[in-house]
């Protein structure tokens, strides 16, 4: 029997038992038991390292590795078998959890080895220095993601206009400004960028300028402060259709001065019409939230948003003083959504946005949510205790307008008939 497996992943003995390793490992010996296998994700573990080479063909273009700090010594003998084997890789991913600092050799071997055809390189450990010279030599590289990039600027620039998605997470690369500096940037889609320190907002939107037609998704944490100025250079990278903003408070505690206002989101709003997700700053313990005219902002301006994280203030609406009627004036002609077309939002994040001390406070924020996202479906907070509860209360009651609204919608429908 030939078995075509194009996808095989293997774990250790938690997931898979070590007899059906073995098992498979000398079905495999015995005819090629996946002739045209191209992705392999291993869990490099004492259980399934002897068999890895029974796994390993020349077909293989995706390459998913684990290995766990008790498997430590397995690294670099298990990354020469699979250079000698694995040739035409497009994608390698690597996340290993090493006692010290992580030596290149081995894992710059692996690369050259695909240096043709790699496309997507992933490191999630420290990144060794002899790596870069390494990827610098990639010329089909398209997707670049370190962990704890420490020389970006080593990266040779005649690689950098070729890249199309860049991802730095670490608490080191002091000099990533100056390195997006040197990014042409015609092609990004894709920037993340998570470090231990904060990140001055407006400087490094400012080096990535040149990808304002291009740029798809955006991630940086933590920010500082999101001022006006910051507003003004999102705004011009309108075909964005992830965006999310952490605040400093939000990473390393303490307070910050993330200025999130109505007028931001209604900027925002009118721009970003392509926006899909959306989260900024939900878990702020600054003093400043929007209201919730803004959700009504969002909900009529962003028409494909399906995902949305901010802090909210509910007491002007529960309070009465929170009006929409000046909302259905000023947004009737911005709006991208069809008349009459509902709102695609399924999934809101309210991150630690108190509820006032209101009698029946949580059935009134639950309409309130229900008549401008109809189709939420997860609604999540960061509180804790009573609160917790509290927003508990506010997913039930969720669930009960929406039963009404939908008997209410089926019931005009038949009587229209």
């Amino acid at each position: 029997m030939n078995h075509a497996y194009e996808i095989l992943s293997v774990r250790p003995k938690a997931w898979v038992s070590v007899e059906t390793i073995q098992l498979v490992g000398m079905e495999s010996q015995r005819g090629g038991f996946w002739p045209r296998l191209c992705r392999l994700k291993c869990n490099i573990g004492w259980e399934t390292v002897p068999f890895i080479s029974s796994f390993l063909t020349p077909t293989i273009t995706n390459l998913d590795l684990t290995l766990p700090r008790e498997s430590n010594r397995l690294l670099q003998p298990t990354l020469s078998l699979l250079t000698h084997t694995c040739h035409q890789l497009q994608s390698l991913k690597m996340d290993v959890d090493a006692f010290g600092p992580l030596s290149g050799g081995e894992m710059g071997c692996l690369i050259s080895a695909s240096r043709h055809t790699l496309r997507r390189v992933d490191i999630r450990s420290p990144t060794p220095p002899e790596i870069f010279p390494v990827i610098s030599s990639l010329p089909r590289l398209r997707d670049l993601s370190l962990q704890d990039p420490r020389f970006p600027n080593q990266i040779a620039p005649e690689i950098l206009p070729r890249l199309e998605a860049i991802i730095f997470n670490g608490n080191h690369g002091s000099n990533l400004t100056q390195f997006l500096k040197r990014l042409p940037a015609q092609r990004l889609a894709n920037v993340s960028i998570s470090r231990g320190e904060t990140i001055q907002l407006s400087t490094l939107l400012e080096s990535l300028r040149g990808a304002t037609a291009t740029m798809n998704m955006l991630y940086l944490s933590p920010v500082t402060t999101l001022d006006h100025s910051s507003v003004i250079l999102i705004c011009y990278f309108t075909n964005l259709t992830s965006l999310t903003i952490r605040c400093s408070c939000e990473e390393l505690g303490g307070l910050c001065s993330f200025d999130l206002t109505d007028e931001k989101i209604l900027e925002l709003g009118e721009t970003l019409a392509h926006m899909r997700s959306l989260s900024l700053g939900a878990g702020c313990r600054g003093p400043r939230h929007v209201t919730f005219t803004s959700l009504t902002c969002l909900s009529r301006m962003c028409g494909n948003l399906e995902s949305l994280s901010i802090r909210v203030d509910f007491a002007s609406i529960v309070g009465g003083s929170d009006q929409l009627n000046h909302t259905d004036a000023s947004l009737g002609v911005n709006s991208t959504r069809p008349s009459g077309e509902r709102s695609r939002l399924c999934i809101l994040t309210v991150g630690n946005s108190p509820l006032p001390d209101i009698p029946r406070c949580e059935w009134v924020v639950a309409l309130a949510l229900v008549s401008i996202f109809p189709s939420v479906k997860f609604l999540f907070s960061y509180c804790s205790g009573e609160m917790h509860k509290r927003w508990d209360k506010v997913r039930g009651d969720i669930l009960v307008c929406q039963k009404i609204f939908h008997i209410t919608r089926a019931r005009g429908k038949h009587l229209d008939t």
